[in-house]
């Protein structure tokens, strides 16, 4: 029989374990992000691995929305691989991680392309019989496709997402038709579409507009009402030609449909996001969620919103949030719901991503920054 005494010992023992490995566990990073194919759609079952200038490789699959995470990593450089059947593998060197930080790292697969070869062995046939004098040779040249800069897939990672609307202060024109078939009004990646705008607002060849579209949020509680109108970005288009008022574009990149009518910007690639470090969440001054994606009042994890807090206010890209609310009303205790992060910032405005949650995101709900 162990005494008492023994039984005390071993207890203290195992609580010293316990917090030395969470302590090992909060000085770690960790890695995560999302896998698309080329037209933007999860591609689950890919294999990441991440492997350190010394050690031994740590790989883990991608989930059902082409989410993965990674264990907790010494800090350090690494060499980050995504690999799946079917898809071109892509490598990312020089990842640099640094203690307690969420590298938030996003990847595009592009189909692979498809190789056969076929043996045939049989006898030679017989030779058919002799064609009858061919037709004169009809030529119908159709209009050459023009080939678009290629843009690098950390720009397109920060092309999709909803926005507070900034008015007409930004658009330089709009999506007016296809060039070749002018009876559509529904446009996707790859089509050559024209604008109405051309050197006369400085457009030039090779360069990248982003396509956005206004809507006005639904019937909502709380803080949300001050936002008079949202817009959401549909895609990223690329002048290949431009003339005195009007333009020829192709759509480089569509978050969803570009419609005729829709406005066209200047676009400006955002770098790589990374995360900040773990901070204290600043309860005593919150922001509000104001927005959520075509114009939705309820958010859930790896969703996009916008908050009424911008640059101006000290929002920075990459920075944390805590989503609240209070029990009793502006004087309740805090319940935190969800964490997020600022994943584009204006003025007077941020876009953020839901992280994780344990209750739905409405808007109106509070939203601490970490300082």
């Amino acid at each position: 029989m162990i005494s008492p005494g023994r039984i005390v010992a071993i207890a203290a023992f195992a609580l010293v374990c316990t917090a030395t490995a969470g302590a090992t566990q909060d000085d770690a990073a960790k890695v995560t992000g999302r896998v698309t194919d080329g037209s933007g759609a999860a591609l689950p079952g890919v294999t990441v691995t991440l492997t350190p200038a010394s050690g031994a490789p740590v790989s883990v699959v991608s989930d059902g929305v082409g989410q993965f995470l990674s264990p907790p990593l010494a800090a350090g450089s690494y060499t980050i691989a995504f690999a799946l059947p079917g898809f071109e593998p892509q490598t990312r060197g020089g990842v640099t991680l640094r203690g307690s930080d969420l590298f938030i790292l996003d990847q595009q697969l592009e189909v692979a392309a498809l190789k056969e070869s076929v043996e045939v062995v049989a006898a030679a046939p017989a030779p058919p019989p002799l064609p009858p004098p061919p037709l004169p040779p009809v030529r119908l040249v159709a209009p050459a496709r023009p080939e678009p800069v290629p843009v690098p897939k950390e720009a397109l990672a920060s092309v999709c997402g909803p926005g507070q609307a900034t008015g007409a202060a930004l658009t330089i024109g709009h999506l007016v038709a296809h060039r070749d078939q002018r009876n559509r009004s529904l446009f996707g990646t790859g089509d050559v579409l024209v604008i109405d705008a051309g050197t006369d607002v400085g457009l030039e060849a090779g360069q990248n507009l982003a396509v956005r579209r206004t809507f006005r949020p639904g019937a909502t509680r709380g803080a949300a009402r001050r936002a008079a109108a949202g817009e959401q970005t549909a895609g990223l288009i690329q002048v290949v030609e431009a003339g005195d008022r009007a333009s020829v574009v192709v759509v480089v990149y569509a978050c969803g449909e570009l419609f005729a009518g829709d406005t066209v910007e200047p676009f400006d690639a955002l770098p790589l996001l990374t995360a900040q470090g773990v901070l204290a969440p600043s309860y005593d001054d919150p922001a509000h969620i104001v927005l959520g994606a075509h114009g939705q009042t309820i958010g859930a994890e790896r969703q996009l919103m916008v908050i009424d807090r911008g640059s101006a206010r000290g929002a920075a890209r990459g920075q944390r949030l805590t989503v609240f609310r209070r029990a009793l009303g502006d004087r309740g205790p805090v319940r935190p719901i969800a964490d997020a992060i600022i994943v584009a910032v204006r003025a007077g405005s941020a876009t953020i991503r839901i992280e994780r949650t344990s209750d739905a995101v409405s808007v109106g709900d509070l939203v601490a920054l970490h300082r």
